[in-house]
């Protein structure tokens, strides 16, 4: 049996035409526009990593409820944390994302306080969000794009699994 070729970029491009109105007449909003801190762009990316917007705003608006600040937070058990991913996939992935961010951002400001990442390039702001333990790409990559504005689609599996089905992207 002849391996499979990999789709040439002119496939790809067909596919993404003929994907694009479907998609379009299915999601009739378009991405919401976010104007947060960098610290709770970086909370809210956890909450909306393989999750809808709907979701991601109920685990705010938990977190918000059940915590009354991020020292609180910082200092909770991943258990307690786990409250507010109710009926979300991976809460303690995610409790212990929100964890480390949180332990981070204190660690090197003694505040939690992270506006200084909006003054800095692209490469200085990777670099400074890759010292964050647990941070996946797709939590990084939201950052980067609300936060500075930079070019870059945060890509979580929900998407990327159908991504790679159509062979829009290479397989792992």
């Amino acid at each position: 049996m002849a391996a499979a070729s990999r789709p040439k970029a002119s496939d790809k491009q067909a596919i993404l035409k003929k994907l694009f109105p479907i998609l379009k007449k299915q999601y009739k909003s378009s991405v919401p526009k976010y104007e947060m801190p960098v610290l709770e762009t970086l909370i809210y990316g956890v909450c909306l990593e393989d999750a809808s917007h709907e979701q991601a705003d109920a685990a705010q608006e938990r977190m918000d409820e059940l915590f009354h600040d991020y020292n609180e937070m910082r200092v909770s058990s991943i258990t307690e944390l786990n409250q507010i991913f109710e009926g979300m996939d991976s809460p303690d992935l995610r409790s212990l994302r929100i964890r480390s961010i949180l332990h981070h951002v204190f660690e090197d400001n003694y505040e939690f306080e992270f506006e200084g990442l909006k003054r800095k390039t692209l490469e200085l702001a990777t670099k400074q969000l890759n010292k964050i333990r647990d941070l996946s790409p797709f939590i990084k990559n939201f950052a980067l794009q609300v936060a500075l504005g930079s070019h870059l689609v945060p890509i979580d599996e929900a998407m990327n699994a159908p991504a790679k089905w159509l062979g829009l992207v290479e397989l792992d």
